[in-house]
Parts: structure tokens; C-alpha cells; sequence
């Protein structure tokens, strides 16, 4: 897992395709309202936090959107 932070946003590149969801073991700073993304793919997907976890439900058509490497995209919107 690699993180890197740009412009107001935390990116999360993973080497291997997600499952149906993608589960964060490492503190996260998310809150309500933030916006997670994957790259390539042209919609939001829905998370949640369950203990102390982040949690991303990465979609069939999400999932088929990398090749060689997932980016999932945190938006600090608040």
C-alpha cells in the first residue's frame, strides 16, 4: 500500500486488483462528507468507518477499471 497526499487530497495506490470492498487497516483521516474515488472510474464510491477502519465498496465496473494499478482517491472536502 502507498499513500501520497496531493493538494488537499490523499491518494491510495494498490499493486492488486480490490475485491468488492477495500479495507484500510491504517488510521485514515476521512470524515462525512469526504469523496473517495478510483481513477478511471467516473463515479464516487460509497465508504464507511468501522473500527477505526476505512471501509470502500469498490463496485464490478470499478474494479475493471485498472490494469496494472488501482488509485483510490480521498477528497477532503470539509
Amino acid at each position: 500500500m502507498l499513500w501520497c497526499d496531493i493538494d488537499g487530497c490523499r491518494c491510495r495506490h494498490s499493486l492488486t486488483r480490490p475485491g468488492s470492498t477495500l479495507t484500510v487497516e491504517a488510521p485514515v483521516p476521512v470524515r462525512p462528507g469526504d469523496r473517495v474515488t478510483l481513477l478511471g472510474h467516473d463515479r464516487p464510491l460509497s465508504w464507511r468507518t468501522t473500527g477505526g477502519k476505512l471501509v470502500v465498496d469498490v463496485p464490478s465496473a470499478a474494479r475493471g477499471s485498472g490494469r496494472h494499478v488501482w488509485v483510490f482517491k480521498i477528497d477532503w472536502r470539509s
